[in-house]
């Protein structure tokens, strides 16, 4: 009989063919010094569309003992980043599941050890981090999105993209039509606090890129043209905030 494992993390990826070895690498390193195995812990990792050499790296590995911690969500079409996510946690299984950035700024080991300090939280829990020693421009943006989320949904909250998010299982049965873009972070909040999470938070610190550059926030002009698509997703999904 399989093993329901008691976490799982969901990890999206795009075009990281190069990272993609290390963060399974780190990730099961970080299960192991956490008093994990494969049987209790999954990576879940989500091929969103890559265009590069990403699937062919990851059937590579799934052939070596790496293999046994984590398995492919394939999606042919890149869904977006939230709905690379959402993919990815519809087939989770395990009571307590998560998800972060495969780009390595985020440490895997954050998600697990959440998983660890917070798993004796029952039924109703969201653990979050809280980013530390960021650059200023990085940290006006990001009060510069939850501004937005604040005056278009109604919902004030803190480092609202911050990696990872951990929660117990009761949250994905209440996460209906979610944004399919950035603003995905934002509707899981809302509806954990709107349906009485308790919400958890510890601080992580990112750390530099090792491989290639963000896929949006690299020049002026694109993270212009992002934030005006987030706020379009925004404006979107707001008659669904208030519905659930």
């Amino acid at each position: 009989m399989v093993e329901t494992p008691h976490f799982e993390l969901v990890v999206p990826c795009f075009n990281e063919a190069e990272s993609i070895e290390l963060l399974i690498n780190k990730s099961i390193q970080s299960a192991l010094d956490c008093g994990l195995t494969p049987q209790t812990f999954q990576l879940v990792l989500v091929d969103n569309g890559s265009r590069d050499k990403t699937a062919e790296v990851l059937n590579e590995l799934s052939e070596k003992s790496c293999g046994r911690w984590f398995r492919v969500v394939k999606l042919e079409v890149n869904q977006g980043y939230g709905g690379g996510i959402f993919e990815g946690l519809k087939t989770t299984c395990a009571p307590w599941v998560g998800f972060t950035h495969a780009d390595l700024q985020c440490d895997p080991k954050d998600a697990l050890q959440a998983f660890l300090d917070f798993k004796n939280l029952a039924p109703r829990a969201m653990i979050q981090g809280r980013r530390k020693s960021r650059e200023l421009r990085d940290w006006l943006i990001s009060r510069v999105f939850e501004m937005s989320v604040g005056i278009i949904w109604g919902f004030w909250s803190y480092d609202i993209n911050a990696q990872p998010k951990v929660f117990t299982r009761d949250l994905l049965e209440k996460l209906k039509n979610p944004p399919r873009g950035i603003p995905f972070d934002a509707f899981v909040l809302l509806i954990s606090k709107k349906n009485g999470f308790s919400q958890k938070r510890f601080d992580v610190v990112l750390a530099k890129r090792p491989y290639g550059k963000s896929h949006w926030n690299f020049s002026f002009r694109k993270r212009f043209e992002t934030f005006l698509k987030v706020v379009q997703d925004l404006w979107k999904v707001r008659i669904i905030t208030q519905s659930q």
